[in-house]
């Protein structure tokens, strides 16, 4: 499929979409209600049903802490009709170190990085905990990588050098760039999914935002990025491509937040529920050179 051809013979794709539901067995604190993020959860999980999607995502933070708060969370989503794609995010890993390499599984990740495709399209499930503090056990080389790291942008006064913030390592980037190669070659526009915003720049992007935009800007059919993590949610544009930050599930006592989105060749449309607004953000051409 070619430039032309992406827009002639691909039809709108629809995706539902979850960010933040932080579910725990805990009071709530402070504007976060985890133990309403399972209805929360059930609702959406209803709400997609009812619709022609060609799948879901879910970016990050699925849990709030607690190994035992995987279960009634993957319970909900095992009662869905559409298949669930999964990004790591930071309180994902808020369990004991000894079962921090077991989160991918139990999300059903055969690893912490992932794609899938659909018409015209390839979606990148990237992983912005790659370099962090918190998915690593505590002696083990990728948290004393981590810790230099944070320590490094500390001392350079990077705005978002924050615990609560990780990154993208080098392999992954150019696990990212290879992949946006081979989908432009295949006439294929991509789709990024992460935890971290990148863009706009602020407190909650991953610690190498950067590095990962520059990367973005070597390949033109990257169209969109989707993210979580900062729940006040966040819209920005850059180089014609909307970054979106959907607003976080877990917040408020009685309002809820997801969407669905609508890709079309020229423009993405987001139907927000509840909390997250509604959009519709134009998308730069496929690349003809």
């Amino acid at each position: 499929m070619g430039a032309r051809g992406f827009g002639a013979e691909t039809a709108p794709v629809r995706l539902g979409l979850v960010a933040d539901a932080q579910y725990a067995d805990v009071p709530a604190q402070g504007t976060r209600h985890y133990r309403r993020s399972r209805d929360r959860l059930e609702a959406a999980v209803a709400d997609f049903a009812a619709l022609p999607l060609a799948g879901c995502v879910q970016l990050g933070d699925l849990i709030d802490r607690d190994w035992a708060s995987f279960a009634p969370m993957l319970a909900v989503l095992g009662r869905s009709r559409h298949r669930w794609h999964h990004v790591l995010g930071n309180h994902d890993f808020e369990v004991r170190d000894e079962e921090k390499a077991w989160v991918p599984e139990r999300l059903g990740l055969p690893a912490r990085r992932g794609a899938f495709d659909l018409p015209g399209w390839r979606c990148l499930l990237l992983d912005t905990n790659d370099v962090s503090r918190y998915a690593h056990p505590a002696g083990s080389p990728g948290r004393e990588e981590a810790e230099r790291e944070l320590a490094r942008l500390a001392a350079a006064r990077v705005r978002q050098a924050k615990p609560w913030n990780g990154g993208v390592g080098s392999a992954q980037l150019r696990w990212f760039e290879d992949e946006c190669a081979a989908a432009r070659r295949a006439g294929r526009r991509v789709l990024v999914f992460s935890h971290h915003p990148v863009w706009p720049l602020g407190d909650h992007c991953a610690w190498n935002a950067a590095e990962i935009l520059a990367a973005v800007d070597r390949q033109p059919n990257v169209a969109a990025w989707l993210n979580g993590h900062h729940h006040a949610g966040a819209l920005g544009e850059r180089h014609g491509i909307p970054f979106v930050t959907l607003r976080g599930m877990v917040e408020t006592a009685d309002a809820t937040a997801y969407a669905v989105a609508t890709l079309h060749a020229d423009r993405l449309l987001l139907e927000g529920r509840g909390r997250e607004p509604s959009r519709e953000l134009a998308l730069r051409p496929f690349p003809t050179g």
